[in-house]
Order: structure tokens, then C-alpha cells, then sequence
């Protein structure tokens, strides 16, 4: 694990990229029917590469880079250790989080168990999987097509399906934002001038009293965060940024 992080790490991907895919791979879990999450790598295969919400052109390259690193260790390995696309996609995630904290001055190691096997596209019902793909995803601050529900209405609903408590959705999507990890790119919700540092910027900005929020003038469903003096725009976000 500490070779194939210390890999990972050295590749061009950055912590967004990291978390993103970890991010994309998991949150199809549902505790529902307990369908869906890491396990069998399926975000490597149709449908699940292809979806909007994971940036397929983005995710290709990523997937690339972990495959490439997968192939170089399994080749190379003579006792018999193997590493699987669903792990190491995982372990890439945590690896990112490691970095993030130590970015920020904590030094922490992100327990990983291995175990995940990976599917193969003759094993993966495109039909049957396509009803996972998100129509929103408030984590990633993908805002779909799903116009008739309220974009926190959702967030909740995916919350409750991925079984997260109150306090982990929450500290979920303030870690996600500081990460810049919205599907888009967007700076909806970035709330922090770092880079690649996992800190409490998205809580100590979003409830800082020298800014005062109201919805945009210009654009439907995006909020400002105004300076209280100078009435400068400083920070924007969503409606899920808000809650």
C-alpha cells in the first residue's frame, strides 16, 4: 500500500483528481439495495464512465494513469500480490486525503483495507446499471436535469441512500469544496484561497460575518457572499453550498 501511494502520488494527477474519482466510484453505493460503490471498478466500464457528473473525458485519462500503475505492479510483483482498479482507485483517494492534510500542517494515514475484485463489461448490464447515474449530485455540486426537486431536497436524498449521518454529509461537502472537486470545475462553494489543503476554510468563510449573502442578480440559483463594507462580490455558491 505505501509503494503503490508513494506511485500514485508521483503520477501528474492532482488531489482533485484523486478524490474526484474515489468520490465518482463510491457514491453509487445505496443502502437502499445495497447496489452500486467501488467494488468491481465498474466506473471503468459502461455506462458509469460515460455519465456527465463523472467528466468522462477527464476520467479517462485518470483511469489511464491507474491502470498504467496497476500493470507496471502486477507485472513486476513475484509473490503473488496483486492490486485491483477498484483498490487502487480507493487507496489513490486516500493517498490524496494524506496529502491534503499534510498540506495543512496534519499528519494522519487513512486506514485502507484491500479486497475489492474488478468486474468486466460482459458482466455489467448497461440497462440495469444507467439507473444509478445521478440526476444530481450536491457533493460534486452537480446540478442535473432533475428540475421538479429542489437541488437540497436531493442532496439529502443522496445523503440518506449513501446511510451518511447529519455530521458526515456535512464535513463531506466542506472537505469536497476545499478539495475543488465540483464536476465542473466551478469556484460554486470554493470558499478558500489554498490549493490542495485540507482545512476548515468552507465553514470559518461561509458563516464569517463580514460577509453578507443574497441570491445573484445575474445568474438563476447562484448565491454572493458580498463584502458587508465594500459590497464586493467575494465568494459564490449554490444552494447546497448554503444548507
Amino acid at each position: 500500500v505505501k509503494y503503490l501511494k508513494e506511485k500514485i502520488m508521483s503520477s501528474d494527477l492532482s488531489v482533485s483528481d484523486m478524490v474526484s474519482t474515489a468520490w465518482a466510484s463510491a457514491s453509487t453505493f445505496r443502502g437502499s439495495d445495497k447496489r452500486g460503490g467501488a467494488n468491481g471498478a465498474r466506473i471503468c466500464l459502461e455506462p458509469q464512465i460515460n455519465w456527465e457528473v463523472n467528466h468522462p473525458k477527464k476520467l479517462t485519462k485518470i483511469l489511464d494513469i491507474y491502470k498504467g500503475i496497476a500493470q507496471e505492479f502486477n507485472e513486476d510483483r513475484t509473490d503473488g500480490k496483486q492490486v485491483s482498479m477498484a483498490d487502487l482507485i480507493v487507496m489513490a483517494g486516500a493517498a490524496a486525503i494524506e496529502k491534503s492534510a499534510s498540506n495543512a500542517g496534519i499528519d494522519l494515514i487513512v486506514p485502507f483495507k484491500p479486497g475489492r475484485a474488478d468486474a468486466r463489461q460482459e458482466e455489467t448490464d448497461i440497462n440495469s446499471f444507467s439507473v444509478l447515474e445521478p440526476t444530481s449530485d450536491g457533493f460534486r455540486n452537480y446540478m442535473g436535469n432533475n428540475s421538479h426537486r429542489s437541488q437540497v431536497e436531493l442532496l439529502i436524498d443522496r445523503a440518506h441512500l449513501l446511510t451518511l449521518t447529519a455530521p458526515e454529509m456535512t464535513v463531506l461537502i466542506g472537505g469536497m469544496r476545499v478539495l475543488r472537486t465540483n464536476f465542473d470545475g466551478s469556484e460554486y462553494g470554493i470558499f478558500t484561497e489554498t490549493q490542495e489543503e485540507l482545512n476548515n476554510d468552507f465553514f470559518v468563510n461561509l458563516l464569517d460575518n463580514d460577509f453578507v449573502w443574497s441570491e445573484s442578480e445575474t445568474s438563476n440559483g447562484i448565491y454572493e457572499g458580498k463584502d458587508r463594507k465594500t459590497e464586493e462580490v467575494k465568494w459564490k455558491a449554490t444552494s447546497v453550498d448554503l444548507i
